[in-house]
Formats: C-alpha cells, structure tokens, sequence
C-alpha cells in the first residue's frame, strides 16, 4: 500500500458489534418499506410512542429521529447493558438538526432580530439531539456530534473505536441521523450536488446506529477496520478492499477461507456506476441500500447497520467519496 495515498488511517484490533438498529424515511425500524419522496417528511409521533412509549416533549423532529434509532439499536442488546459501563455516544450527522436552525436564524436575522422562543434556542443548538439521547439512556460519560459533511459517520466510528482503544470507555453507542428538508432542491444545494456526481436516487433520511465494544459475548459481527480520507493514485478501490481483507486473515480477524465467505459491498451516493461495476466484476455482491433509505450525508451509517443485521458469514465493505474526490472505507463482519 502507498502509504503517501493515505491521510488518515487506522486499522485496529477487532471490536465488537453488539447491536445494530436501522432507520429510513418510512419510520419503522429495521425494516425496508416502501416510501416516495415527495411525501416525505413523515411525521415521527406514531414512532417515538412506539419506541419511547410517551411523547418527547420540547424536542424537534431531529432530536426524536436520533432518540428512536438510537434506542431501537439498544432494544437488540442485552437488557441493561449499559448500565455501569464507560459508554461515550457519538452522533454523527452532515447536517444536523436545521429545521430547528432555520427558524431559528429566520427569527433573529430576518425580522428585525426578535427574539427566539426558549424551545427553538434549545433545538438550535448542535449537541442537543446527542444530549436528549444521553439523559434517556442514563449516560453521563462523553457525549459528541461529529459533523464532516458525507464523511460524518466514518469519522464518528473512527473516533469512536480511538476512544475504545484507550480503555477511556467501555461501549461506544455511535449512529449517524440526518432528516429531510423541504425542498428537494435545497437539499441538494446543502449537500454540494452537481450534476452527474452522484447516482441516480431520491433524497431521504434516516437514523441508523451501532453499539460496539470489545467483548466478544452476542456480537452480531465486528468491526475490522476504518480508512479516511483515501486517495486511490496507484491502486482502486477493489483493490484496496480486497487487501483490507487480506490484512484481516493475516491477522486472525477473519478465517483462511475467506474466498468462501460472501463479499458484499455496499455503494455510497457519490460512487458511479463505473465504481460498482469494477466491485461485481472482481466478485462482490453490490447491495444498493439506497433505494431503502435515498440520499442523505449519514446514508452510511443506515447500510453498514442494514447489511450487519441482513448477512450472516459474510465480509462488507462500505466505500463513499466526497464532493472533492477523497474516498473512506469501511470494513466489517458477520
């Protein structure tokens, strides 16, 4: 590997995936229903009855959507596991809680200054959603929003497995939330679209988490390594997934027959169809999560949760670039 390629880099000893939840524009859990864009957003009261059992109240649609994942991710879990444990909560998200923003700044800079209602003020500011979640779920360790545009989810996981590494925590709960605001258009301006970089799929939204740690006990799967940041000068990035993997059966992380496990390799928003066509030539099998999630900075995070929950015996790989052409990789396992 052309280690000059490379400007943040980190494989480590493999961590835990004790629980995974998924959520997508549709607002039931762990499930791939239908949705249509121009319907979207869908109101989350009906969700957060079901998975908190009361209503959230004082908080915006992004708080709940970051509270329901997260907490659906925890129903999968040993009951009370966090209970006693250094647990850090890291939310990801591109573009964080604006339909509380936006007011928010309509209000003060748009009609003569004013003043905003105290809910608006608490809804406006960036690690609300992230404090919401960590008074629900009884965490008083660290709590961070991580925000690096289509690169939120990787860095929070990054960050994350760092923070585990050192022994600073115990668990680490780590999803990524993004929601749909009208209209589509302005949303593609906010995410930086051009035409013909990114694939063909309607906005969306979703709130999609993992529960890692470094105990082996009920894991679904594990995760093997985060790569950010990369340029591909020299070498693809087939070539770079598959010798990730290589690294891992070197390393006892996987089993030497590996060519026996399933590949599967799951395509972000910015990838094109050249991209994936290069996977499934090489051998991989290209789930598209898209079209169960659509568009959004943290889509990420709802596939690699997805494909954890879905695939048994089975080696993923996650690739995405950013308006600037670098690229992360995700590698995981079942």
């Amino acid at each position: 590997m052309n280690k000059k390629n490379i400007h943040v880099e980190h494989s480590f000893s493999t961590l835990s995936v004790l629980a995974t939840g998924y959520l997508g524009p549709a607002l039931v859990p762990n499930r791939d229903l239908p949705w249509e864009e121009k319907n979207l957003p869908h109101p989350p009261e009906g969700l957060v009855q079901e998975i908190l059992g009361q209503p959230l109240r004082r908080a915006g649609r992004f708080i709940k959507l970051v509270c329901c994942g997260a907490l659906a991710c925890l129903r999968s879990a040993p009951e009370k596991i966090l209970q006693d444990k250094k647990t850090g909560i890291f939310l990801a998200t591109g573009l964080g809680n604006i339909d509380e923003i936006l007011p928010f700044i309509t209000q003060v800079f748009k009609h003569d200054g004013g003043y905003p209602s105290p809910n608006q003020f608490a809804n406006s500011v960036s690690n609300a959603a992230a404090f919401y979640l960590a008074k629900r779920c009884d965490v008083k360790g660290l709590v961070l929003t991580v925000s690096q545009e289509e690169f939120s989810f990787e860095s929070a996981l990054w960050l994350a497995q760092t923070y585990l590494e050192a022994g600073e925590i115990e668990l680490a709960l780590v999803g990524g939330c993004d929601v749909f605001t009208p209209t589509v258009e302005e949303y593609r301006e906010r995410m930086n679209f051009h035409p013909g970089d990114v694939c063909v799929a309607p906005m969306g939204e979703g709130s999609s988490w993992l529960l890692l740690g470094r105990s082996e006990n009920r894991s679904v799967g594990r995760l093997l390594s985060v790569n950010l940041e990369i340029g591909f000068a020299g070498e693809t990035q087939v070539a770079l997934g598959q010798q990730k993997l290589e690294e891992m059966v070197l390393t006892g992380n996987l089993p030497e027959n590996e060519e026996k496990i399933r590949r599967i390799f799951l395509p972000g928003f910015r990838l094109s169809d050249t991209d994936r066509a290069a996977w499934a030539s090489d051998g991989w099998e290209v789930d598209d999560y898209l079209p169960f999630c659509g568009i959004s900075p943290t889509a990420s995070a709802f596939g690699l949760a997805r494909a954890l929950s879905l695939y048994r015996s089975a080696s993923i790989v996650h690739c995405n670039k950013d308006a600037h052409g670098k690229s992360a990789l995700i590698a995981a396992s079942t």
